[in-house]
């Protein structure tokens, strides 16, 4: 058994690249949540995000962050890049982590923590 359908009450799509054009993945359930005062860490180092998505395990999903050999410091690019909801221009969001929920069990599950994507807006 997955997340309970009930919770998932919206879909999204994958970009890979974050920079890519066409989505690798569309119309996956989720769940998005607002977290702009949990994504904020005292004194602005660490991660940031303003939202965390609720997907199935199994969706492939990828933040951008990397470790140096021999280095407890981690790196933080762009992940993937999620529109939510699926189906065009809505809003998007940069993945920043994504972490494993009850891995093993029932209802294991993905939270995926974004922060909102400025649109490039046409200048004057």
């Amino acid at each position: 058994m997955a997340l309970p359908s009930a919770l998932l009450n919206t879909t999204c799509d994958l970009y890979r690249p974050f920079s890519a054009s066409s989505p690798l993945v569309t119309g996956i359930p989720c769940h998005l949540a607002n977290d702009l005062a949990g994504g904020r860490v005292p004194g602005g180092s660490g991660l940031t995000w303003t939202h965390y998505l609720l997907i199935d395990e199994s969706v492939d999903v990828r933040d951008g962050c990397t470790r140096t050999a021999g280095s407890n410091t981690l790196t933080y690019a762009d992940g993937d890049k999620v529109i939510i909801p699926s189906g065009g221009s809505n809003t998007r969001y940069v993945v920043v982590w994504v972490e494993y929920v009850q891995r093993g069990l029932a209802n294991a599950h993905k939270r995926v923590y974004l922060l909102r994507d400025q649109p490039t807006w046409p200048g004057p």
